[in-house]
């Protein structure tokens, strides 16, 4: 007989003889693995079109002798699901309100080329541009990371859910066999006992692939995070060093 219908028939007889309750764990059990399978593959798609569109921005940003002029060129608008796109949009936009308070129109800035002497921030004008990109990135690192903590809360609860219903239906069963007395046979008992564990087997089947799934999404899900950090780092460098204080509290 094939392998695979065997295990099958074992599976389906473990499952008739198990208590309703048993039964009911099973269901919901089978019901958690559909939602986190659909979760793990949606939060899998997300992440490859993040990575796609960060690096998309990176590649155009490179190309530009100023950071402004990119926001410039798109009228500060981005197609939605770019973190990165986020985090340089609120930096470069508090950048250029405070150019406008010294007189530097947008204009200037996105005719701007190498060589050009730049126009000179404080250092307490730096640092509001850096809370405005540090602020939009913990929100872009929230976006990045949703739906990974209930992920890892059904991750975990497949096999105490499991180990749960086991329990139970051995508890069940051992109440029935001291209930009979000696009379039953462990013959009687037996297909309670195997149906009982069946929850324990199918919590695991469910907790080893999405353990593995989580991982996996884990290393992309933290090197998202760090691509993103470093990139509000090296933007607000590269502000920085285009916009350097030339000594008092003024240009």
């Amino acid at each position: 007989m094939n392998t695979s219908i065997l295990l099958a028939n074992i599976v389906f007889d473990a499952y008739r003889t198990s208590s309703v309750f048993n039964q009911l764990v099973v269901i919901v059990l089978v019901l958690l693995s559909v939602y986190t399978l659909a979760n793990m593959v949606g939060k899998r798609g997300a992440l490859s079109i993040i990575n796609r569109r960060n690096q998309k921005l990176l590649r155009q940003l490179r190309t530009k002798p100023h950071p402004a002029q990119l926001y410039l060129e798109v009228q500060g608008r981005f197609a939605p699901g770019i973190p990165m796109a986020d985090i340089y949009a609120a930096a470069i936009k508090e950048m250029l309100s405070l150019l406008r308070k010294r007189g530097v129109l947008e204009t200037d800035v996105a005719g701007w080329s190498a060589g050009l002497a730049p126009v000179a921030l404080t250092e307490s004008e730096i640092d509001s541009i850096r809370s405005c990109a540090e602020s939009e990135l913990e929100e872009q690192l929230i976006v990045i990371e949703d739906k990974m903590s209930s992920l890892a809360t059904c991750t975990s609860i497949a096999p105490s859910l499991g180990l749960f219903g086991t329990v139970w239906g051995v508890m069940e069963s051992f109440m029935a066999m001291a209930d009979s007395g000696s009379t039953m046979m462990i013959t009687s008992v037996a297909p309670g006992i195997s149906g009982a564990l069946l929850t324990t087997v199918v919590g695991l089947l469910i907790a080893i692939p999405a353990s593995w799934g989580y991982n996996v999404l884990s290393d992309r899900v933290r090197s998202n995070s760090v691509k993103t950090r470093n990139f509000t780092d090296q933007l607000l460098a590269d502000i920085a060093r285009h916009h350097v204080r030339y000594g008092g509290d003024g240009a």
